[in-house]
């Protein structure tokens, strides 16, 4: 029960739609599969989102630097997903981070405080989140907006396709999940009108109204004692 010390409340169920948020840091991370134990770096983005705490999203390493070809056109790279991504954090707390990106012009300060100009060319994935995480860290605290939208897995989560390609093969943003004043896609407000329009089976409308009738729809064996 020691470990019990200190709880806090997760707060509401996360909807759908956009959400108050304070930003609360990028930092280097990784995932290892139950499926066969491969290990993936992720970027985590950390916030406190308003009604209901702590909520992070990550975002895996990407593996390929090309685009693909569909029936409506060319599709973005996994690359030019995670660096529209990381864009839009940046303008959200500061544009000056993404200028000094543009400008080729990234400075920070070295183990004895003297400002140091990063090779932005030089920078492989682990290099960059860490980076990231010393241009964000001044900003955490800062209150931001997120958007939040239905998954295939039943949960609400930051859109996993942020940026598109244009007619003219430029890149830029589908949907902004963070910043200020954001608004839903037409696709989007449609995604989260289908989910909330759901309803989950009535497991009392397929078997008799008890419990036994209920256990028995679900395959459950009631027949033995509880542990407690």
């Amino acid at each position: 029960m020691a470990q019990t010390t200190g709880l806090k409340e997760s707060g509401n169920f996360l909807s759908a739609g956009i959400h108050k948020a304070k930003f609360n840091g990028l930092t280097l991370g990784s995932i290892t599969s139950q499926k066969d134990g491969s290990i993936y770096k992720t970027m985590t983005l950390a916030l406190d989102v308003e009604g209901h705490g702590e909520f992070t999203h990550n975002f895996f390493e990407p593996t390929s630097k090309d685009r693909s070809q569909s029936q409506f056109g060319e599709n973005p790279s996994q690359v030019e997903h995670f660096m529209v991504g990381l864009r839009q954090i940046f303008d959200a707390l500061d544009p000056k981070i993404g200028e000094m990106i543009d400008n080729d012009n990234v400075v920070i300060k070295d183990q004895n405080g003297n400002d140091k100009k990063v090779n932005t060319a030089d920078l492989d994935f682990e290099k960059l989140v860490k980076l990231s995480e010393i241009l964000t860290k001044p900003y955490i605290g800062t209150e931001v907006e997120i958007k939040l939208v239905p998954q295939s897995n039943g949960f609400n989560s930051i859109p996993g396709f942020p940026a598109k390609i244009n007619r003219a093969g430029a890149l830029g943003i589908a949907t902004r999940f963070i910043g200020h004043n954001l608004t839903l896609s037409q696709s989007e407000q449609k995604r989260i009108e289908s989910a909330q329009n759901t309803r989950p089976t009535n497991m009392a409308s397929n078997s008799n109204a008890t419990l036994d009738g209920i256990a028995d729809a679900l395959g459950v064996d009631t027949g033995s004692d509880l542990p407690f």
